[in-house]
């Protein structure tokens, strides 16, 4: 059975000057819009990132200071893409630990606060983990019997990311078929997520930490800690939710 879709699911992937949610930045987004009547349509665009791409980075995904040069920058495309994408739920490989928090910082610093609440989440990898483990060109080969071209090419890699997902539910039919219930697989022991990078959570209407030494200890039973993350490198988005407990 395919992908039942209430509403448009845009796979994404996001190439970057770096690993740092909080200090690198976006130099490539590729995305592919799947729309309920199947439909798709395809973005791809480079984007100057305002600082020099290291060369480790330019090793893996083939862009370089020159390629983005000329290119807008992210705070240009911010309403356009917003636009977009507010009426979408996302998907991607690994997205949740790093794609999903980047974006919602690069939007962030262009005054856009996106993903928007009511947005769902599928990240491929922790389906895959569910019912496999591999990374994204084995999962491929598996699935299609192919190589997987072009590795860390955004397009190349949504292309299999998506075609990764309907080989998932085609194979595997007691997988739920939604957006909304295949996020639900991963909300463990009533955990409602809450920022974008995973670091707080919701039970029982508080709010508790989700890594560190604090790791589920309410936020409020520490200012001091909380303090901590305010001033560290961490997201505005994660920020946003720590400040929230003591200001209600």
């Amino acid at each position: 059975m395919g992908l039942q879709l209430e509403r448009p699911l845009v796979f994404f992937d996001l190439e970057t000057t770096g690993t740092s949610i909080v200090n690198d930045r976006i130099v490539q987004i590729g995305a592919i819009k799947l729309y309920p009547d199947g439909r798709t349509e395809v973005k791809n665009r480079l984007v100057n990132p305002q600082m020099p791409i290291p060369e480790g980075a330019s090793a893996v995904h083939g862009i370089y200071d020159k390629d983005v040069a000329n290119e807008p920058k992210f705070r240009q495309l911010a309403k356009a893409f917003y636009g977009w994408l507010k009426d979408s739920d996302l998907a991607g490989y690994n997205s949740d630990n790093f794609d999903i928090p980047m974006l919602a910082e690069e939007f962030a610093r262009a005054g856009i606060e996106y993903p928007t609440a009511d947005t769902h989440f599928v990240d491929v990898i922790k389906l895959e983990r569910y019912v496999n483990s591999h990374k994204l060109g084995d999962t491929y080969q598996r699935y299609t019997g192919e190589e997987l071209l072009d590795a860390h090419d955004a397009i190349a890699d949504i292309e299999a990311t998506k075609t990764i997902l309907e080989k998932q539910l085609e194979k595997h039919d007691d997988l739920p078929i939604t957006v909304k219930e295949l996020e639900a697989l991963f909300i463990e022991d009533g955990k409602e997520r809450v920022d974008f990078a995973g670091k707080i959570y919701r039970h029982e209407g508080e709010l508790y930490w989700n890594f560190g030494k604090l790791r589920d200890q309410p936020i409020r039973a520490d200012k001091g800690y909380a303090d901590w993350v305010l001033r560290g490198e961490f997201s505005e988005n994660t920020k946003k939710f720590v400040r929230a407990v003591f200001e209600g």
